[in-house]
């Protein structure tokens, strides 16, 4: 028994330690990938621990409170979002859709939930706090260094997460110095001067807005029980509301620190016009956790192909908030805000009836994180501080547990051994599914790694591993599908192979690049990239494969279904009427694409090229005019072509530019 309560504490010691700065080199995604390994064999090594110690003993307890239950809807809302979702292997692993928003991700939250509410004592809970706040000092020196370019990363994700983490813990570390013993008060000093840094060289408003949030929750609480603590440790919260306002009011750059780094997010109106139109399609679940870009892509404006971004799929919206209304429909957005309300509420209650150190630092920083969801987005350490927090903080508020005996030949022994028995089998082969995921992530990365190298033969074999170990991803083959079309061309330009032989390789190639991209449609049908990618495929099989453009026009067709307002989509479906010789159907097209579009310059040169087989030179020329404007650098093959077209010639007569190899252009 001793064992088994040592593994289950201490499984989630290691966790709290690892989950805000680990990060390996040798997966494509090194942050949050790695995070949720960790999370998923932690957490069910802690937990199989304790349901051994259960049977061993013959009793438990547990913490039944009223917050529980909003916490068991929001799992359920969870769940029914991603039984429905649009992607419902994404919505379920997560990578490579946003990992934290996961399912796989929701069971290790609320697992870790119910394991640091029922499980840990006041005295553990402080050593898992002095842990997390050790890890949290690792983070912001590493992020530190970010900003100073000393390294090009921080190991929460973005500057601005690394901003709002550091801005919702102040508060409980102010009130952990406060309660700290002799030598760990210099840990707590040394976590607030490098978050003070932190926030003055990250300067975002949201973090300061958070700042300003939380140091007033701790300056009014501390007014009200003014007997918990000596009244001059209230400087510190009043010197960072003082700053914090001094910096929102002013809006104040300093020159001589690293500049302000800049993260691009939608607008709160757009977001939320996207929500609006997500919801009227899928009003109760929503579209699937995780499953922000898909909405995007299609309820987006027509004029963000207007801005510079008009080529980035958006992962997240403007805020968690916006986001999961989205992604999690009403019932999770409900669910989600029911569940902060209940903490917030039977915390403050607890707060304002007894005198409680720790539970206050906790409450303001949860209070604290609740508001940064409105904010700004989360991701897996925000999220992970999100469930950790409010565990331990109903934890200490619901001091009264119920003790349960398993009698021998009980209903309640009966039903907790079912239980358990499909926690362990459930939770086993959740393990072993990921083992498999982790090994194909990291020979996809090993193959990336081959490509960018080079080392064509060696990439194809580490991504058909990849999707061999794991066929459910579909991105393993949408790269698989492209990679096959470049080894066509070495095959093709290969001095050393005989004719018969390039045939012969080539075909198999083309076999093996359209079943891969048909494979990654099949896998998920909701992601536009992959029709692209599947229609790219048979454009450039033209003489390889028959009916290439019926199959061609239904993949990029398929794609605008799902990405209304691609310009480049309609680019390449008119494209492929040009080659097929139907130039009324290609202007129709590359038309649409330069209305959404004007500068897109591929559009513009198959537009040109479109006219002159139409016979309208003037207009030829007004394109290829425009394409020279916008592509200084290939304005002499650009004038060749005006030339022609000027003289009543071909528009590629005469010319060193060939049809089927434009110029390279600035897209």
């Amino acid at each position: 028994m001793k064992i088994c309560d040592f593994i289950t504490k201490y499984s989630i010691y290691v966790l709290v330690f690892f989950t805000p700065i680990l990060f390996l080199p040798w997966t494509s995604e090194i942050l949050d990938f790695n995070k949720q390994a960790l999370l998923v064999l932690l957490i069910f090594v802690s937990l199989f621990s304790w349901m051994l110690k259960v049977l061993i003993s013959g009793t438990f307890k547990l913490n039944l409170n009223k917050a529980g239950i909003f916490a068991v809807i929001l799992f359920l809302a969870y769940l029914f979002s991603t039984i429905f979702s649009a992607d419902k292997f994404g919505s379920f692993w997560g990578w490579p859709r946003i990992t934290a928003e996961s399912f796989v991700s929701i069971i290790g939250f609320f697992a870790l939930y119910f394991i640091a509410s029922n499980v840990f004592s006041k005295k553990e809970i402080t050593v898992s706090l002095y842990v997390f706040s050790f890890s949290a000092l690792i983070a912001e020196i590493f992020g530190i260094f970010q900003i100073f370019k000393v390294v090009g990363f921080n190991t929460q994700g973005s500057v601005g997460s690394l901003g709002v983490f550091t801005a919702i813990l102040l508060p409980l570390i102010i009130i952990l110095l406060i309660s700290a013993k002799k030598w760990w008060k210099l840990l707590f000093f040394a976590l607030i001067f490098s978050s003070a840094i932190i926030l003055v060289l990250i300067n975002y408003p949201a973090v300061w807005w958070v700042t300003v949030l939380g140091s007033a929750l701790i300056i009014i609480l501390g007014f009200f029980k003014r007997n918990l603590f000596d009244g001059r440790w209230m400087a510190l919260p009043i010197f960072f509301l003082a700053v914090s306002l001094f910096f929102v009011i002013l809006n104040l750059q300093i020159n001589f620190l690293p500049g302000k780094a800049n993260e691009v997010s939608l607008s709160q109106q757009g977001n939320f016009q996207i929500d609006v139109k997500t919801i009227k399609e899928s009003p109760v679940f929503g579209s699937g956790l995780g499953t922000f870009s898909y909405d995007f892509s299609k309820f987006k404006n027509a004029d963000f192909n207007k801005t510079v971004l008009w080529n980035v799929a958006f992962n997240n919206g403007n805020s968690k908030i916006l986001t999961n209304l989205a992604t999690t429909g009403v019932l999770g957005i409900l669910a989600l805000l029911v569940f902060i309300f209940a903490v917030v509420f039977y915390g403050g209650k607890f707060i304002f009836a007894k005198d409680a150190v720790l539970e206050l630092g906790l409450f303001v920083c949860f209070v604290s994180e609740s508001v940064a969801f409105f904010l700004y987005n989360s991701n897996f350490v925000l999220d992970f501080t999100f469930f950790f927090i409010a565990a331990i903080l109903v934890n200490l508020i619901f001091e009264k547990r119920k003790e349960y005996e398993l009698k021998p030949s009980s209903m309640l022994t009966l039903a907790v051994t079912f239980s358990f028995t499909l926690i362990f089998i459930f939770g086993l082969g959740l393990l072993i599914l990921n083992a498999n995921r982790y090994v194909a992530e990291i020979n996809y990365y090993k193959g990336l790694n081959a490509l960018k190298n080079n080392q064509l033969d060696s990439g194809i074999k580490s991504l058909e591993i990849a999707a061999s170990i794991n066929p459910g991803v579909d991105l393993y083959f949408s790269q698989l599908s492209q990679v096959y079309l470049l080894k066509i061309q070495e095959v093709a330009s290969n001095q050393n192979m005989s004719q018969d032989d390039k045939i012969k390789n080539a075909h198999a190639l083309a076999a093996n690049s359209v079943n891969a991209a048909k494979i990654s449609t099949d896998l998920n049908k909701k992601n536009a990239g992959n029709w692209l990618a599947r229609g790219y495929v048979y454009q450039n099989l033209s003489g390889l494969i028959t009916d290439w453009q019926t199959w061609a026009i239904s993949s990029y067709n398929e794609a605008l279904k799902l990405d209304p307002n691609n310009p480049n989509s309609f680019t390449q479906l008119g494209v492929v009427y040009y080659q097929n010789k139907d130039f009324q159907a290609a202007r129709t097209n590359l038309e649409k694409a330069l209305e959404l579009k004007p500068d897109f310059s591929n559009g513009l040169y198959f537009l040109g090229l479109t006219y002159d087989q139409l016979g309208d030179k003037n207009k030829a020329i007004e394109q290829f005019i425009k394409l020279a404007q916008l592509n200084p650098d290939n304005a002499a093959d650009i004038q060749k072509i005006i030339d022609n077209l000027s003289a009543g010639r071909n528009a590629l007569e005469v010319s060193a530019v060939q049809e089927q190899n434009q110029p390279n252009l600035n897209k």
